[in-house]
């Protein structure tokens, strides 16, 4: 088994990489292209069609209705959140994103077809050092009987613990926690597809949401259990959502060392985690890892800072 090893410098790709494949709402093709950056410059987006640069960042989100959508000048990129998710899994945080439509192709409904193209791109290190947003007090946020917060952790990482509650019998309720390496992410999150119920199809269809959602690209939970052939795990519910809490919180513009919790949360709450800490300074510090944190002399895998607009 590949051990991806923690690195103290920046990480872009080595290599340009591209995927095709439709969006989960709008069915439409869209081509996108990971190209590699020469520093360090955060994570952006560049609509080919029209010219438009997006930074990563939670100032320029938009509709969150069952994906995550990044808007500016009236250019809309819907469902990045998989990719990113692989991308902060990864510790890839600076690279240009180029794509030819505003939704990006669902692939399978997970991150795996990302984490895929960007092993098979390989990575190169930057100048300088790996920056986090280090939390120093607790941030939550809350809307009714969901909530998420961030408390401070030991170390320069991110730990997720997430629990849901779905009142469905092939759900349940499911609960998991995980210190995120690239090592875990690829093996206990990465894969885990997304989902919905079979009574929801209708209404979002009706809403001209997942026109192109299938049983190849995501998990349906009927009356008697899922509808697709097998689960590649028995929570995989709850570590998807996981998987798009760790593609939204690159939404901060850098990796965050700290621990969320979060419990029947989603974009929505996700992204306002993200902006509660932008909002409160004084909650948070700028960190650097050090060669001493490298874990190459640890089992763990490589991080680098995403600085998208953040002073």
């Amino acid at each position: 088994m590949t051990i991806l090893n923690r690195n103290s410098r920046p990480q872009t790709l080595a290599v340009p990489v591209s995927l095709t494949g439709n969006g989960l709402h709008g069915n439409q093709p869209c081509t996108v292209r990971l190209v590699p950056v020469d520093r360090a410059t955060g994570l952006v987006f560049r609509h080919l069609p029209s010219g438009t640069n997006i930074p990563v960042n939670a100032k320029h989100a938009g509709d969150l209705t069952l994906a995550t959508t990044l808007v500016k000048d009236g250019i809309r990129l819907q469902t990045v959140e998989h990719l990113l998710s692989a991308l902060v899994g990864l510790e890839v945080e600076h690279l240009l994103i180029e794509l030819d439509a505003e939704e990006l192709p669902i692939l399978d409904g997970s991150a795996e077809p990302w984490v895929s193209a960007i092993l098979q791109a390989g990575v190169q290190t930057l100048a300088g050092r790996r920056r986090f947003i280090k939390i120093n007090q607790p941030v939550e946020v809350q809307l009714r009987d969901k909530w998420i917060r961030v408390s401070p952790s030991k170390g320069l990482g991110l730990r997720v613990r997430y629990s849901i509650d779905f009142n469905h019998p092939s759900i349940g309720h499911q609960s998991r926690e995980i210190s995120l390496t690239p090592d875990k992410y690829r093996r206990e999150v990465g894969t885990a597809r997304t989902f919905c119920l079979e009574e929801e199809i209708d209404t979002m269809r009706a809403r001209g949401l997942a026109l192109g959602g299938s049983l190849d690209n995501a998990l349906v939970f009927g009356a008697d259990g899922p509808l697709n052939d097998v689960l590649r795990f028995e929570d995989e519910a709850v570590r998807h959502k996981m998987l798009d809490l760790i593609g939204d919180l690159a939404l901060l513009g850098a990796p965050l060392a700290g621990l969320v919790e979060a419990h029947a949360a989603g974009h929505a709450l996700h992204v306002a985690l993200a902006k509660a800490i932008l909002d409160q300074p004084q909650a948070w510090t700028w960190e650097e890892m050090s060669d001493a944190d490298d874990s190459r002399k640890r089992p763990q895998p490589r991080f680098s800072p995403v600085f998208a607009g953040i002073a």
